[in-house]
């Protein structure tokens, strides 16, 4: 990278966005961090300041692909150098080569193959944390519509409210509040600490919780053998012959499980 140029704090202490192409949408305009005045295109302009348009780039931090103009001024531009295309066989000829690596990609390899040492200019950088960002609050933003949807769905008054009914009044698990409020687990356990509510060891089964997963194990092995109710449906198959081996195969479950639901016999 060139060494800074005399005057260069200067200036970026008069324009100070940095890393940042300034447009007035308004006047359609852009404008020059050098200056402060504003143009429909720096490409010429920024000469009057020593400089060319490729080092007014990589001093204030631009992409190297980014045009120095009004919105107006490059569709003009895009529209002149197309119809200039159309009509020049020699010019397509020129360009055939290009497009190519264009679509396989090759180009794009090229130019990050050759990017600076020192990494991405300034506002490559912001455009990247800025889309990050974005992206964090649309998921944060769907993540509390979800949330908000499910206390409204259990009649829930709030958020707290909430929590105490189902984690500590309920005694489900953190795998059951979590999917009861339509939250990640790890999501969870910060709104009980946030709230106040002491988050059970794990390992630490309540009878409430007990009672919840047996009656989805049974769920699970209804849905597996076709049946509404595996206890009737299990003793039924003992009565006609079955073992309690073959019934624990079929339910994908251990022999002592199947025995406890088919009782003494």
């Amino acid at each position: 990278m060139a060494p800074p140029r005399t005057g260069d704090s200067e200036r970026r202490g008069r324009h100070p966005d940095f890393g940042r192409l300034i447009r007035d949408e308004n006047a359609d305009t852009v404008l020059c961090h050098v200056c402060g005045r504003d143009f429909r295109s720096l490409g010429a302009h920024v000469r009057v300041h020593d400089m060319t348009a490729a080092e007014y780039r990589e001093e204030f931090g631009l992409l190297r692909s980014r045009p120095l103009s009004a919105h107006s001024f490059v569709q003009e531009q895009s529209v002149a150098r197309r119809s200039r295309y159309r009509n020049s066989t020699e010019m397509q000829g020129h360009l055939a080569a290009g497009r190519a690596m264009a679509r396989s990609g090759e180009l794009t390899r090229r130019r990050w193959n050759g990017a600076d040492e020192d990494g991405p200019p300034d506002e490559l950088r912001r455009i990247r944390r800025e889309s990050l960002d974005a992206g964090r609050r649309t998921q944060t933003r769907g993540a509390d519509e979800r949330l908000a949807a499910a206390l409204r769905a259990g009649g829930f008054s709030d958020l707290g409210q909430a929590l105490r009914a189902v984690y500590v009044d309920g005694e489900r698990s953190i795998e059951e509040t979590a999917a009861v409020l339509a939250v990640g687990k790890n999501r969870l356990r910060r709104l009980l600490t946030d709230h106040g509510i002491t988050v059970r060891p794990v390992g630490q089964n309540s009878d409430a919780g007990r009672r919840s997963r047996a009656r989805r194990n049974d769920r699970a092995a209804a849905e597996r053998v076709g049946a509404k109710d595996i206890t009737v449906w299990l003793r039924r198959q003992v009565a006609e012959g079955a073992t309690l081996r073959e019934l624990a195969t079929a339910t994908g479950h251990s022999i002592p499980w199947v025995a406890a639901r088919v009782g003494p016999r």
